[in-house]
């Protein structure tokens, strides 16, 4: 069967990476901007074992689509000769997302009652929700003059990991702390560390995979009692403390994957560079050589230069779109021993 799956714009390669990693039964097909397209006979539980992407979906149909409000009606009449009699059980409420990338005259929301309107004509029965909280959710996508209709399969426990879980201001998407976790190449012996552990995101990925120790703080009371909930009953410790002063004996930690203050929510002005480079000094200080750090951080211009006089070795980057903030996934690896900068 024919599946795609969302991701954030940025880690189209990564997902793939990891969908080749964890299912061997799935053939990657394609790939566009926050999408990746793959066949595959693994039922949906199976598929639900990748942590990179926000939402899975079963393609159900290809449409022609026209640019203009009149062919909105021949739309209509193709989504109503769709058999979607096996998602559409007794009682059950649906909806239609839209998406459009064109010259379209028409919204995504027109679009979207079209295709509702479709449905409606060919199960009068069927009730669309009108709270948006429905019980199954279909999805139009039109590009040009092609529309793909598909079936949304995970809910948003799915992407957030579990309904219960709590978040501070400037929280993390779980999986873009899955990301950086993955980039650092988990391992058991990993002694691993999140210097701005704000809510603890990171820290609940990296739980996923096996290790030797995971500690994490941050400066923030409210933020660190928020981390404090949402791993209890876990082995990752949570501590309060300032990143630029960490209570680590030098090369002593293997991985460090942190998310540096940036961003709307954070608000330390002029002072957040000097505040990020005295962190990326410190998370220096207390790795092995060879070990790695994974900053995530946005217009931090000197990143590459600091990192550089630490004899921080750059193997990768992955620029993001998030939230309309434009944050790099920087990997770094440490190269050998530096005398400790001053200032």
């Amino acid at each position: 069967m024919n599946y795609f799956a969302t991701v954030l714009p940025g880690l189209e390669d990564l997902s793939i990476e990891e969908i080749k990693d964890r299912c061997f039964e799935i053939v990657v097909t394609q790939k566009n901007r926050g999408k990746v397209f793959f066949t595959t006979t693994l039922d949906i539980e199976h598929l639900k074992r990748l942590r990179l992407v926000n939402n899975l979906y079963l393609v159900i149909s290809e449409l022609e689509v026209g640019s203009h409000r009149l062919h909105l009606h021949p739309l209509r009449d193709q989504v109503s000769r769709i058999n979607l009699k096996p998602f559409l059980k007794k009682g059950t409420f649906y909806y239609v997302n839209a998406s459009r990338k064109g010259s379209q005259t028409y919204s995504r929301f027109e679009a979207a009652n079209a295709a509702m309107e479709g449905i409606k004509k060919r199960y009068p029965s069927k009730r669309i929700s009108m709270n948006r909280q429905p019980d199954v959710e279909f999805r139009l996508d039109i590009e040009d003059s092609r529309g793909l209709f598909s079936l949304k399969l995970t809910h948003a426990s799915y992407r957030f990991r579990r309904k219960d879980r709590r978040f501070s201001a400037a929280s993390l998407l779980p999986t873009v702390a899955h990301a950086m976790v993955w980039l650092s190449t988990p391992v058991e012996e990993d002694v691993f560390i999140d210097p701005c552990c704000g809510s603890g995101t990171i820290l609940w990925e990296r739980l996923s995979y096996p290790f030797t120790y995971i500690g994490g703080g941050d400066i923030e009371h409210q933020a660190l009692n928020v981390a404090k909930e949402n791993l209890k009953d876990t082995l990752a410790e949570v501590t309060h403390w300032d990143a630029r002063q960490l209570a680590f004996a030098d090369a002593s930690i293997d991985k460090v994957v942190t998310n540096l203050p940036f961003g709307r929510q954070i608000s330390y002005g002029k002072e957040t560079n000097e505040i990020n480079r005295a962190i990326l000094i410190e998370i220096t200080r207390v790795m092995k050589i060879q070990g790695k750090a994974i900053i995530l951080t946005e217009n931090w211009d000197e990143i590459l230069q600091v990192a550089a006089s630490l004899h921080l070795r750059l193997i990768n980057a992955f620029p993001l779109s998030l939230k309309g903030l434009h944050p790099t996934i920087y990997v770094f690896e440490r190269v050998k021993h530096n005398n400790k900068p001053k200032g």
